[in-house]
C-alpha cells in the first residue's frame, strides 16, 4: 500500500514535432490511498517533465487543485478542499506538452515536497522514428492463389501521417505474383483511428502494384491502414517466401513477408528420432510426435488416404495422441486409423481441407520390432495429394548383444565335452532383460541361450553377473531342449546400470550330424524377446494361444535378439582319398589338407636342430587311417600300413624301419610329455621318406609342405 495511487491513463506514440494535440484525453491521476488529501496541511507535489519536453501552459484549476507553471519543466499542484480517506478524492492532471527534442520513452516524476503524496517515476509517452511501421501476424501458405497474410501499417505516433489530407501509399509484390482486386476472392481493405478510409487508385497500379488513397482526420488516434492480400503465381514464380514492399511519400519504404508460394503437397516432420527396442512391448517401442502438413491448404484430397509403410520387420501396434488441425469437415481420428496389431502399414482417411490455414495430422506410434534387427525405421508417406516421401522415424536397437571372451574354438564332430571360450551377454539398455514379462506372468522372466541342432552343452556352465545392478537365479540355471538350450532365470531387473552376464566353463559336445563350419550361439528367451510367437496375451491382455504357429497381433517368428560364432567344426583326415599338397606350420597346432583345415593336439616343433612331425597326423594327412597306425605302449613302438610299405620307429631310437630295412637317422624318434604332449614325433623329411612323399621348407614362413609321390 501507498499514500497515493498515480497513473497515467495511457502511453502516446507521438512523433518528434508533438504539440499537445491529445492532451485532452492524455492525463495523470493522483488518488487517494492510505491518507486522505487536506489542503489544511499544505499537500503540495511537483509533476516534472524530462529535458527536452516542455508544459504548454499550466492546467486551469479545478475544485480539488491548484496548478502552478514554475518552470518549461516543472508544475506545482497544490490540492484544495477538506476530504476524508472515504470520499476517494483524486487529482487529474491534464497533460499538455509538446516535444522539443526528446527521442525514445518519455517519463516525468512526481515529487512529493514533503506533502502525503506518493513520489514515482511514470512512462507517458514514446517519440518514434519515422513515420509508420508494417508488420504481418500471420504468414500464410498458398498454392497458385491464395489469401495472405493481412498487411497492418500504422502511424508511429499520432500525426505521423495523419493531417487531414490524402496520402498516397504503393503495395508491390514480386514480378511474378498479381494481386486480385475483383470478384468473390479479392484483396480486403479497411482503416482505423487516423485513417478514415482507403481506395484503390486504378489508374496507377497494375499486376503486381497496388496504389492505395488514405484518407486521414486529426485528433483520432494513430492511423492504421489493414490489407489482406488475395494474390496469384503467374507458372515462372519461384517457390517460397512472398514479400510485399510498401512505399509511399508520407509512408516509411517497409518490406514484409505475406506468404510462402508452394507447390500442392505436404511436409512429413520427426520431433525426434527416438530408439525403441526390438523385440518388446513397452514404453520404449513409442516414437517421438510425427507430423503430416499440407505444403498449401487443399492440398489433402477427401475421401483419399495417407499410406504410412514401415520396414516389413516392424509391425504397427498402436496409435497414440492422435490430433489434427485445418480440416474444415471429416478431420480424421484415431478410431478412423485402423489397426490390428499385425501389419507395418497404416491409412488415415482424409475429410476436407482448403480453409484459411494448412490442415495437420500429429500422432505417435507404438510398434514392435523383429528382435534380430536394429537400424533406421523409415517410413514411406505416400497417397491422398501426398506425394511419396521418406522420414526415419525412430531408430530400432538390440536389447542386448553377445560376444567372446576369446576366439571361437575349434571343436570335432563326434567328440564330447570340447572347450569353448567364455561367452559374455551384454544388456544394452538398463531394463532391457526384464524379471516380469508382457504376458503378466508371476514367474521369472528367462533367457536363453541357443546352441545348433547337434550340439549340446556337455554340462552347465558357471553363469555370473559381472557388471551392472541387475540379478539372475544362479542355483536355477538348467539345460533343456536335450541339453541344446541352456535357460537363466532373471531374479532383478537392472535399474541404474545395464547387466554383464559372463558364462565361463563352457563344454560342448558336437554330433556325427554337424556340418563342417561355423556353430552359432543365438541369445534370446522371453526376457528378451518379448514379441516372438510362442508368447501369450501380451497385446492390451488379449491373451492368444502362444502354441499356435500362427503369428499373433505384434509377432514374429524370430526368437533370438543376438547370435555370434562360438566354434568352427574341423573335419577329421579324410581316408578314401589321396591329398596333394599338405601344409603344416611350426608350432601350430592347425595344418591343412588340399586347403581344408585340420586341428592337431600336439603342434611341429624343432628338436636338435629338426623339425619334427607327430606321426599319426602325418600319416592321416597322407590317406592313412587310424586303423592303420598300431601304437605299442609297452615297447614305445609306432607302426604304420601305407599301401605295399610297413614303417616302424621306436621312441629313443635313431632309425626308422621300412619293409624290414633300417634307415638310419642323426636325431631320435622323440615322445615327451611337456614337449610333445605325448605324441610320437619323427624328424619331417625321414617321415616323408619313409611315407613316400616329397616335402619343402619354408623358411621365413616356417610351413613345411608335403606331396604324396605320383
Amino acid at each position: 500500500s501507498a499514500n497515493s495511487t498515480n497513473l497515467v491513463n495511457k502511453v502516446l506514440n507521438v512523433k518528434s514535432n508533438y504539440d499537445g494535440e491529445q492532451s485532452a484525453s492524455h492525463t495523470l491521476t493522483v488518488k487517494e490511498d492510505d491518507i486522505a488529501f487536506d489542503q489544511t496541511s499544505g499537500e503540495t507535489f511537483r509533476v516534472v517533465l524530462p529535458s527536452g519536453v516542455k508544459w504548454k501552459t499550466a492546467p486551469a484549476n479545478t475544485p480539488t487543485a491548484k496548478f502552478d507553471l514554475r518552470s518549461d519543466q516543472v508544475l506545482e499542484v497544490t490540492v484544495k478542499g477538506t476530504n476524508t480517506i472515504a470520499d476517494d478524492e483524486q487529482v487529474s492532471i491534464p497533460l499538455n506538452f509538446k516535444v522539443d527534442g526528446a527521442t525514445g520513452e518519455l517519463k516525468l516524476k512526481v515529487e512529493s515536497m514533503d506533502s502525503i503524496i506518493t513520489s514515482g517515476e511514470y512512462v507517458f509517452a514514446i517519440v518514434g522514428s519515422g513515420s509508420t511501421t508494417a508488420a504481418v501476424d500471420n504468414v500464410k501458405n498458398i498454392g497458385k492463389s491464395g489469401k495472405a497474410g493481412t498487411i497492418r501499417v500504422e502511424e508511429t505516433a499520432i500525426g505521423a501521417v495523419a493531417d487531414g489530407r490524402n496520402h498516397k501509399v504503393k503495395l508491390k509484390l514480386p514480378s511474378n505474383f498479381r494481386w486480385v482486386t475483383t470478384g468473390t476472392d479479392k484483396t480486403e481493405i479497411s482503416t482505423s483511428g487516423g485513417f478514415t478510409s482507403a481506395s484503390i487508385v486504378t489508374g496507377e497500379s497494375n499486376d503486381n502494384v497496388l496504389v492505395l488513397d488514405v484518407a486521414t482526420a486529426t485528433g483520432q488516434g494513430r492511423g492504421v491502414l489493414y490489407v489482406t492480400p488475395y494474390i496469384k503465381a503467374d507458372k515462372d514464380a519461384s517457390y517460397g517466401d512472398v514479400s510485399v514492399n510498401i512505399s509511399g511519400p508520407d509512408f516509411s519504404d517497409s518490406d514484409v513477408v505475406v506468404a510462402k508460394y508452394g507447390d500442392w503437397g505436404a511436409t512429413i516432420k520427426v520431433e525426434k528420432v527416438e530408439e525403441v527396442l526390438a523385440g518388446k512391448y513397452d514404453e520404449n517401442t513409442r516414437t517421438a510426435k510425427i507430423t503430416i502438413e499440407e505444403s498449401v491448404p487443399g492440398s489433402f484430397v477427401k475421401g483419399r488416404d495417407i499410406d504410412v509403410e514401415l520396414p516389413s520387420w516392424v509391425k504397427v501396434t498402436d496409435i497414440k495422441e492422435f490430433t489434427t488441425s485445418g480440416f474444415t469437415t471429416g478431420a480424421p481420428t484415431s478410431g478412423s486409423v485402423d489397426i490390428d496389431g499385425t501389419d507395418n502399414k497404416i491409412s488415415i482417411p482424409l475429410g476436407e481441407t482448403g480453409g484459411s490455414s494448412t490442415a495437420k495430422i500429429e500422432f505417435k506410434l507404438e510398434l514392435s520390432v523383429q528382435a534380430d534387427k536394429t537400424g533406421d525405421i523409415e517410413a514411406v508417406i505416400s497417397g491422398g495429394g501426398v506425394a511419396e516421401q521418406k522420414a526415419v522415424i525412430a531408430k530400432a536397437v538390440a536389447p542386448v548383444s553377445v560376444a567372446l571372451d576369446g576366439e571361437a574354438s575349434k571343436v570335432k564332430i563326434g567328440a564330447q565335452a570340447q572347450d569353448a571360450p567364455n561367452i559374455i551377454i551384454t544388456e544394452l539398455k538398463k531394463g532391457a532383460i526384464e524379471k516380469t514379462t508382457e504376458n503378466g506372468s508371476t514367474t521369472n522372466g528367462t533367457i536363453e541361450v541357443k546352441l545348433p541342432d547337434g550340439v549340446k552343452f556337455a554340462s552347465v556352465p558357471k553363469v555370473e553377473v559381472v557388471e551392472g545392478d541387475g540379478t539372475i537365479d544362479v542355483d536355477n540355471v538348467r539345460r533343456i531342449n536335450n541339453d541344446n538350450v541352456l535357460t537363466i532365470p532373471v531374479k532383478g531387473e537392472s535399474v541404474s546400470k545395464p547387466m554383464k552376464i559372463k558364462l565361463s566353463n563352457v563344454k560342448l559336445t558336437v554330433d556325427r550330424t554337424v556340418p563342417e563350419g561355423d556353430i552359432e550361439l543365438k541369445v534370446g528367451g522371453n526376457a528378451i524377446v518379448e514379441n516372438y510367437k510362442s508368447g501369450k496375451g501380451w497385446l492390451k491382455g488379449n491373451k492368444q494361444n502362444g502354441s499356435s504357429d500362427a503369428l499373433d497381433a505384434g509377432e514374429f517368428n524370430t526368437e533370438h535378439a543376438a547370435k555370434v560364432v562360438v566354434a568352427k567344426t574341423v573335419t577329421p583326415a579324410p581316408t578314401d582319398t589321396t591329398a596333394t599338397n599338405i601344409v603344416f606350420k611350426l608350432n601350430s597346432k592347425t595344418y591343412t589338407v588340399d586347403g581344408k583345415e585340420f586341428e592337431m593336439d600336439a603342434a611341429p616343433l624343432v628338436g636338435w636342430d629338426r623339425a619334427y612331425l607327430p606321426v599319426r597326423f602325418a600319416a592321416n594327412a597322407l590317406n592313412v587311417s587310424d586303423d592303420q597306425i598300431v601304437w605299442d605302449d609297452k615297447t614305445s613302438t609306432f607302426t604304420i600300413f601305407k599301401g605295399d610299405r610297413v614303417i616302424s620307429g621306436k621312441v629313443g631310437d635313431k632309425f626308422l624301419t621300412v619293409n624290414g630295412a633300417k634307415v638310419p637317422m642323426d636325431v631320435p624318434v622323440w615322445r615327451n610329455k611337456e614337449k610333445t604332449n605325448n605324441r610320437v614325433m619323427v624328424p619331417i623329411r625321414y617321415l616323408a621318406n619313409a611315407l613316400n612323399a616329397e616335402i619343402e621348407w619354408n623358411k621365413e614362413t616356417s610351413e613345411i609342405t608335403i606331396q604324396a609321390k605320383k
